[in-house]
């Protein structure tokens, strides 16, 4: 085994040698997770893009596999994808066209472009998202990433204290009006019910401590509503500056695997009505999830 990682701007990495389009032995898997808990983000380089079943043995070296739930909910029990482990995030339908511009898909996928990290409106909470690009479009649609534990290194000691012990509530209803999407039955929010977790994360491995926020992040748990909110607003801007972030340009091939407890993301604009873009994400979660 020959690992090559190379550092990218700001933060992240580029990592070659290992082919993860066949399965991983346990050392690369290792190999992998010391990359990603240094640098946060880690980019593998493809002629060719993965394929469904790639995608997901690769994902589940690392952990148990979070399943599709939501947008199947959305399109009214049809999906595009025959795998439940990939979470379909496209400008697309179950039928393959572009979504329209008035369906409700399109105004949940607009939160994406808020920053925030995956699953953390769950109780079982993301631990890495493993994101393929299979269909570019010709300009934007790029993502950006914001590393928490550096943000959260550089706060005041005097800040740090004070976050210390602080719960989040965490909701997607949330996040998803923050972006828009406000057309929600009670028995949609009923399938999707809010979190709580730390507002400072310790990975269990290297004992690094990161802040952990994302636009699903309502409020503090015991703390007066616009207290709350304008300290977690303030600890986003300032995790967000650009000294704390990197913006990846997506070449065809490409994945990129993230860990969701120690940076957040969001992806940026591109013309969705006239061009395809499809993206699947497969998700590894703390335990088990309950299908």
């Amino acid at each position: 085994m020959s690992i090559s990682i190379t550092s990218l701007e700001t933060f992240g990495a580029e990592l070659s040698g290992i082919d993860i389009g066949a399965p991983i032995s346990r050392a690369e898997t290792e190999a992998i997770q010391d990359a990603i808990d240094i640098n946060g983000v880690l980019v593998f380089r493809g002629p060719e893009p993965l394929t469904d079943d790639q995608q997901i043995t690769f994902a589940g070296a690392f952990g148990p596999l979070q399943h599709l739930r939501m947008l199947k909910m959305l399109g009214g029990g049809a999906t595009r994808l025959d795998r439940s482990e990939l979470i379909d995030v496209p400008n697309l339908d179950e039928t393959g066209a572009i979504v329209g511009a008035e369906d409700r898909r399109r105004a949940f996928h607009d939160g994406n472009r808020l920053w925030h990290t995956d699953v953390s409106f769950d109780d079982n909470r993301a631990v890495y998202s493993v994101l393929s690009a299979r269909v570019l479009s010709p300009s934007g649609g790029d993502t950006n990433f914001a590393n928490m534990g550096t943000a959260y290194e550089a706060l005041p000691a005097v800040r740090k204290s004070e976050l210390e012990g602080l719960e989040a509530e965490h909701s997607i209803w949330f996040s998803k009006a923050l972006g828009g999407f406000t057309d929600v039955t009670e028995a949609e929010k009923a399938t999707r019910p809010a979190a709580r977790h730390p507002l400072v994360n310790t990975n269990p491995r290297t004992g690094r401590k990161a802040l952990y926020l994302a636009s699903h992040a309502s409020h503090i748990i015991g703390w007066p509503q616009e207290v709350g909110r304008a300290l977690l607003d303030e600890l986003t801007e300032f995790a967000t500056e650009d000294r704390f972030t990197y913006a990846h340009v997506w070449q065809p091939g490409d994945v990129v695997m993230w860990d969701n407890q120690a940076t957040m993301h969001q992806a940026t604009e591109f013309d969705s009505l006239a061009h395809v873009r499809d993206m699947r994400r497969v998700t590894t979660l703390e335990r088990e999830m309950a299908l």
